[in-house]
């Protein structure tokens, strides 16, 4: 209990919650010290971002520090929509602020995401092994290749690795939220570099010509270069 006053008889006035919310802020200090990633779930929220409860201490996550804040240029009921659909969820935190006497405690969700995954990436290079095949989810798309979230730590998928056809962008093949299986080409631990390969999780379309197609088949085909002597197509739907 926490002591609040004493009358002129000696009487104590005592106070379980106010015991507990300092034990909560006595916790919140040393997270401020250590900068410890800790886990909060989100009670309400207002204009600038979100409010969450560490035990009887109210702490405030800005929108500038949350990893899915709204974009500046939302209207004030889109920020409240997407604030309301946080409302439960449990978020990763740290401290980065705190003043007892103001009644104050800051947090960021963008460090600790950011400091997770830093941990989580540490993990997952420690335990891949080239020809590994994994799953994972296209986190970004880039004009020379597909970023794969692997659970804490994004691998890329280069442009050449993604089909065994011709592709002039990433979006032809895979698109932002797609799961897939993927195969460990490269890990790279001092560059903290993770290649992937989508393609040769399916056969080189030459290894399998023999099953694919006989002398004398008709086939379909797009025509993809002249020259003196001829023209080459490309078999529709093969690599070929």
């Amino acid at each position: 209990v926490y002591i609040i006053r004493e009358d002129r008889d000696g009487n104590l006035q005592l106070s379980i919650s106010r015991a507990l919310a300092e034990k909560d802020w006595e916790r919140a200090e040393e997270l401020m010290r250590t900068q410890d990633i800790f886990e909060c779930p989100v009670d309400s929220f207002n204009r600038g971002g979100l409010i969450v409860r560490l035990g009887q201490v109210r702490g405030f996550v800005p929108a500038s520090q949350l990893t899915s804040a709204p974009t500046a240029s939302a209207s004030e009921e889109e920020n409240d929509s997407r604030y309301a659909a946080l409302m439960g969820d449990t978020l990763k935190l740290k401290v980065i602020d705190i003043d007892r006497k103001r009644n104050r405690l800051i947090l960021s969700e963008r460090l600790a995401m950011r400091e997770w995954r830093r941990q989580q990436k540490d993990q997952l290079l420690g335990s891949l092994r080239e020809g590994l095949v994994m799953e994972g989810v296209i986190s970004s798309i880039a004009d020379f290749g597909a970023f794969v979230d692997l659970g804490g730590a994004d691998g890329l998928i280069h442009l050449s690795e993604l089909s065994w056809n011709r592709v002039t962008h990433p979006s032809e093949v895979v698109k932002v939220g797609e799961r897939i299986k993927v195969q460990i080409l490269t890990v790279d631990a001092d560059r903290r570099r993770i290649g992937l390969s989508l393609r040769r999780l399916t056969p080189q379309p030459w290894e399998i010509i023999d099953n694919t197609y006989q002398v004398g088949q008709i086939v379909k085909g797009r025509i993809t270069k002249l020259v003196n002597f001829g023209a080459f197509a490309r078999l529709v739907d093969t690599g070929i």
